[in-house]
């Protein structure tokens, strides 16, 4: 369902006009790392499977039209140029730092610049690890960029398949050229066996057939040594051509909207096929990651690149069972000791800088506030609490990038008028305890809340906890679920406002406004005049009239 077709089914939501995107990243300022506490991130693996990394983005802006993917980037195809980027890893790398991960799964779109960026790498630093663990197309790779990019200090590389089926490939609009992603895995494997290279694939498209599953299945295990291979059994997102394509194969929406919350590797409502089959195929694929020939290429060179902790912490967020040690895993894999081939793993004091919040805050130069600032606190939802992560598969954390960009914009344009926090759940508080006491002594006069559909059900409970603590801040919810779903999502009459595009400049806005306001949200009429929001009329009028019905059915009892 379009826009437009939202705005028309759902006349209470006042959408604005749309928020232009953004075509110039590199006048946005780099995001400020003293905002977070690394020393914290670096005792746990990020989705690269290491520790002690940056995140950085390069680019922005996708010109696929994947049917499964949420539309909440734009078509165009923006970048950061290669001195641009050069000079960002410069500032981490004086700093201590050695590994670099790219967040963008079209990184190598744009094969001019990019093949810059990796020269410039390769005449400035020799001793720096890059990893693209998000997905990179693979089709558009060619021998000599694959050779650039080691050259340049790539060692890990994940690459997206989706589906072995031509078929299905123009279902989901992806139209990967399959035999030549192939051939650029194998060139990989077989004359760079060093690289620890990955591969997404899933599992249970509408009218997907056995067949066609296995066809995929039997394409991965044709590869002998990748390292981690993902198996997604498919999320049907809303909003999505996906969906579209679900509903009009007979799925119901009611599947649909009951397979939402579950993980990953999880079985949804929406399979093809019987959920034993789905089963068994994930059996047969687990088969295949734990075969002894494979293991015993593969972990001698996982050792050279990763520590002995962070292999654990890998395959514990991996692997549906409890790893403690290096000799645990061997054994649950049936592999004596003596048969690795290295006896040794890397030394992670090698990887590991020293004083990182100190050189961060020392490089940023926290600013002086003026009296009275407007507090922000920006919350990070996508994570659950350690009581709650049990069952999650590729269970690993990030730092809120995000955020930070968002905050580093705000702090260029408003400088001491405003004061900024940002919290990520599980790192920085880890039970609603720790949050409402964090939030009882920052005292916010806004809160921003980035969350992914996956977690909806803890982003609205967060929510009504913080309500029920009495805290009058308005929320803005922000991030894939806020922009893909704000309709259901503004239901709820505790959010106030949906910001739908260009984050850092729609919620700069917004906070421009508040500080015009006397720290409070503008007027409605003021509010029409923010492109890129989605907010419901009389909110507030909405919100103690669920109370006052709330009241009353509490009374009936």
């Amino acid at each position: 369902m379009t826009t437009s077709e939202l705005k028309n089914t759902h006349p209470c939501v006042t959408l604005t006009e749309r928020r232009q995107e953004i075509r110039m990243l590199e006048k946005h300022p780099i995001p400020d790392r003293s905002y977070i506490d690394y020393e914290k991130y670096q005792n746990e693996i990020g989705t690269a499977s290491v520790k002690h990394t940056i995140s950085l983005q390069a680019t922005r802006g996708c010109p696929y039209n994947c049917a499964y993917c949420h539309k909440i980037f734009s078509k165009k195809h923006v970048y950061r140029s290669a001195k641009h980027l050069l000079n960002e890893i410069h500032i981490y790398y004086d700093m201590g730092f050695k590994r670099f991960v790219f967040i963008d799964d079209v990184f190598n779109l744009n094969r001019k610049n990019s093949s810059n960026f990796f020269e410039l790498l390769t005449k400035h630093f020799h001793d720096i690890h890059l990893f693209f663990p998000n997905g990179v197309r693979g089709d558009i790779l060619t021998r000599d960029y694959i050779d650039l990019m080691i050259e340049a200090g790539t060692v890990g590389l994940t690459l997206a398949l989706e589906t072995a089926s031509s078929r299905l490939q123009q279902l989901i609009k992806k139209q990967l050229e399959i035999d030549k992603l192939y051939e650029n895995i194998q060139y990989i494997v077989e004359k760079h066996p060093q690289i620890m290279i990955d591969l997404f694939f899933m599992h249970g498209f509408p009218t997907e057939s056995k067949e066609e599953a296995l066809m995929t299945l039997n394409f991965v295990k044709s590869i002998k040594w990748l390292h981690f291979p993902y198996f997604h059994v498919l999320k049907i997102f809303p909003n999505t051509d996906m969906e579209k394509i679900a509903l009009m194969n007979g799925i119901s929406e009611e599947n649909i909207l009951k397979s939402f919350d579950l993980a990953y590797h999880e079985l949804p409502f929406t399979l093809p096929f019987d959920k034993k089959f789905t089963l068994q195929c994930q059996v047969e694929f687990l088969g295949y990651f734990l075969s002894k020939e494979r293991l015993l290429h593969v972990l001698p060179r996982q050792m050279m690149l990763m520590s002995e902790d962070e292999i654990i912490k890998k395959y514990n967020s991996y692997l549906p069972v409890k790893i403690n040690s290096f000799s645990e895993l061997l054994q649950f894999a049936g592999i004596k000791k003596e048969s690795i081939s290295k006896n040794d793993f890397l030394k992670e004091k090698n990887i590991s800088p020293y004083n990182v919040n100190d050189k961060t805050r020392k490089y940023f130069c926290k600013k002086k506030y003026r009296w009275n600032p407007l507090k922000i606190l920006l919350i990070d939802l996508s994570l659950f609490f350690t009581s709650k992560s049990d069952h999650m598969l590729y269970d690993t954390v990030e730092t809120p990038l995000g955020l930070m960009y968002l905050i580093s914009y705000l702090d260029k344009k408003y400088g001491r008028k405003i004061n900024g926090k940002i919290l990520k759940s599980r790192i920085d508080f880890d039970s609603f305890f720790d949050l409402k006491k964090i939030i009882n002594d920052f005292n916010p006069n806004v809160i921003g809340i980035r969350a992914l559909t996956f977690y909806r059900k803890f982003f609205h409970k967060t929510v009504e906890n913080i309500r029920e603590w009495e805290v009058e801040a308005p929320i803005i919810a922000g991030g894939p679920y806020a922009t893909s779903d704000y309709v259901n999502l503004l239901y709820d009459y505790k959010i106030d406002i949906a910001v739908i595009g260009e984050g850092e400049i729609t919620f700069s806005d917004i906070i421009g406004r508040m500080i015009d306001n006397g720290g409070k949200l503008p007027k409605e009429h003021i509010l029409d005049q923010i492109p890129g929001i989605a907010y419901i009329k009389n909110n507030r009028a909405n919100i103690y009239h669920e109370e006052q019905k709330k009241i009353t059915e509490e009374r009936k009892w």
